[in-house]
């Protein structure tokens, strides 16, 4: 049988489903009629996971090899200088190392290549562990001016208008702005702990610049530095990726065997709760696992009328409450923990995650009590 995409598959999977709740959705796997169609499909899930999951490894692969790479040749060519005068306001601010500086930086063009260089930071010993977290929090905060540029605007506004997109916004952005006040807290607090270490490092900035007396390091050809860069990160790379594949491969067939079908039943009492209106419940499971198309067939359901703006923003608000454990749990989780390792890489996903769900639970109250 052929294998299906991902979103395919997961379709697939929903829909044959739909009517069973997460342990008979599970028992529904496991009675299929005889035993070539469970094989069948036993192996079209395995299939659909191994592609799916390497698709991401490949595409996210990719990226962290450039940036693991790229930063590191950068660095040992002794470039890093010329970005000091931009990183280190951002240092001062939080009080964290010049490194956290180095890293954000990087977070405005990709954020997997920032988080790839804090964690590069950390293993070289110049980050603790609580500064690669707050570091890692602090790298998420471009992400937020980005995507309103590249998501928000150009499709939520149109689709949602101006009010409600607008509201939507907040939430993200709200985000954005309980992580930096955060990291300026803990920042702040831990100054005074951290600053006699912090004193005696070399600068980020100038430690890899090549000294005036190492004539190996100062005449080493291209190539060369080639070589040096890979020897230096080729372990940390294989890794990372052998990491996210696992992760992404576990978490894959999870999904597709409906052992994750749980979200569904938390839907209905969540819309019941809130008043609202059976409608929402279609593009709520949509925007769970896709806030694209959630948000488009929530914009149809507002045109036919089906659907008060009240209820609309409602209830992606708590769709959102359920969509961004999920989309953490199948993503997020997967490449922090492939980058930053187990324990700092669950604790920074959980961190992300709580200050997301806490935005959009202070926004769900205030539609709830002003709207």
């Amino acid at each position: 049988m052929q294998a299906l995409g991902f979103y395919g598959s997961l379709a697939f999977t929903l829909k044959d489903t739909h009517n069973f709740g997460p342990v008979q959705n599970f028992h529904a796997f496991f009675t299929l009629p005889g035993p070539e169609s469970l094989y069948d499909r036993a192996m079209e899930i395995f299939i659909s996971s191994v592609v799916s999951t390497a698709n991401l490894v490949f595409r996210l692969g990719s990226v962290m090899f450039v940036s693991l790479f790229g930063i590191e040749l950068f660095m040992q060519m002794g470039l890093m200088r010329y970005l000091r005068p931009v990183g280190r306001p951002v240092a001062k601010a939080a009080r964290l190392p010049a490194e956290a500086a180095v890293s954000f930086l990087a977070a405005v063009g990709s954020m997997i290549a920032a988080h790839t260089m804090a964690a590069r930071f950390h293993a070289d010993g110049r980050l603790t562990d609580r500064e690669l977290r707050l570091t890692g929090i602090l790298n998420t905060v471009p992400f937020h001016v980005k995507e309103t540029l590249t998501f928000q605007l150009p499709i939520v506004l149109p689709l949602l208008g101006f009010r409600l997109a607008m509201i939507y916004i907040t939430a993200f952005w709200l985000t954005g702005v309980l992580k930096l006040g955060y990291v300026l807290a803990c920042g702040h607090a831990g100054d005074a702990a951290g600053g006699a270490i912090r004193g005696n490092r070399d600068d980020p900035f100038f430690a890899y610049e090549c000294a005036p007396d190492d004539a190996d390091c100062r005449n080493r050809s291209f190539l060369m530095l080639l070589k040096d860069t890979w020897d230096a990160r080729k372990r940390m790379f294989l890794k990372m990726t052998g990491l996210l594949a696992g992760v992404t491969l576990i978490i894959q067939m999870l999904t597709l065997t409906g052992m994750l079908s749980f979200v569904e039943a938390m839907i209905s009492p969540v819309t019941d709760a809130l008043g609202l209106s059976p409608a929402v419940i279609g593009p709520v499971t949509a925007y769970i696992f896709s806030p694209t198309v959630g948000i488009t067939y929530m914009s149809n359901l507002m045109a036919q009328g089906s659907v008060t703006g009240y209820e609309a923003i409602a209830a992606l608000m708590a769709g959102g409450l359920i969509m961004i454990p999920v989309t953490r749990l199948r993503r997020t989780l997967p490449r922090y923990m492939a980058i930053f390792g187990s324990r700092n890489g669950a604790v920074i996903c959980a961190m992300t995650m709580g200050f997301a769900l806490l935005s959009r639970i202070l926004v769900l109250v205030w539609i709830i009590l002003f709207y």
